[in-house]
């Protein structure tokens, strides 16, 4: 027997990029479709957290809070299926590539989104400093200590991975269907 697709539900119909949205009880901003989907960054700093031992996004605590924390909770809301897996480009701001890309549904914005996009950033200032994914450098250059974050003002600025005050405001992509058409 054949099964029949159903249409995939539009949960956020009248949402446009640089628009703010609600999901699992936290604010979202959408921003422009790419070709892995649709990227949403969280409007304010969910928590502080140190990024960890090191400036590797794929090995940091914050890596880890957000993976048990806080997809859970969007995942519930809006799917599983609706959460796309992406990759992380963590070259460092140098251009050293000490680390492999991270796969996963959940993320920090690197240097390159948040510069690509910093017109919409600056519209949803964050009240607290918030990390990037991107390491300011590693061996050879220097110690993998370094990780880029954002200023409340929007200016990047170089933390010790390990200094606890930073604030976390994860990125994802979404699947585009669930924001609807232009013709909606």
């Amino acid at each position: 027997m054949k099964q029949i697709n159903e249409p995939k539900r539009v949960l956020f119909p009248n949402v446009k990029d640089g628009e703010t949205f609600m999901v699992g009880g936290m604010e979202f901003i959408k921003f422009p479709a790419n070709a892995a989907g649709v990227p949403v960054v969280a409007k304010n700093v969910l928590f502080r957290a140190a990024f960890g031992d090191n400036n590797n996004l794929a090995e940091s605590n914050v890596l880890k809070e957000l993976r048990e924390r806080v997809l859970p909770e969007i995942i519930n809301e809006v799917g599983e299926e609706n959460v796309l897996t992406f990759k992380t480009d963590l070259t460092t701001w140098d251009g050293l590539k000490p680390y492999e890309g991270l796969e996963s549904k959940i993320s920090l914005v690197t240097m390159d989104f948040y510069r690509e996009n910093v017109e919409i950033f600056d519209q949803y200032k964050a009240d607290a400093w918030w990390w990037l994914a991107t390491p300011d450098s590693a061996q050879p250059h220097c110690n993998p200590v370094w990780v880029l974050c954002v200023s409340p003002s929007g200016c990047i600025f170089l933390n010790d991975c390990i200094y606890d005050d930073i604030g976390v405001r994860p990125f994802l992509i979404f699947e585009p269907s669930i924001f609807g058409s232009s013709e909606e």
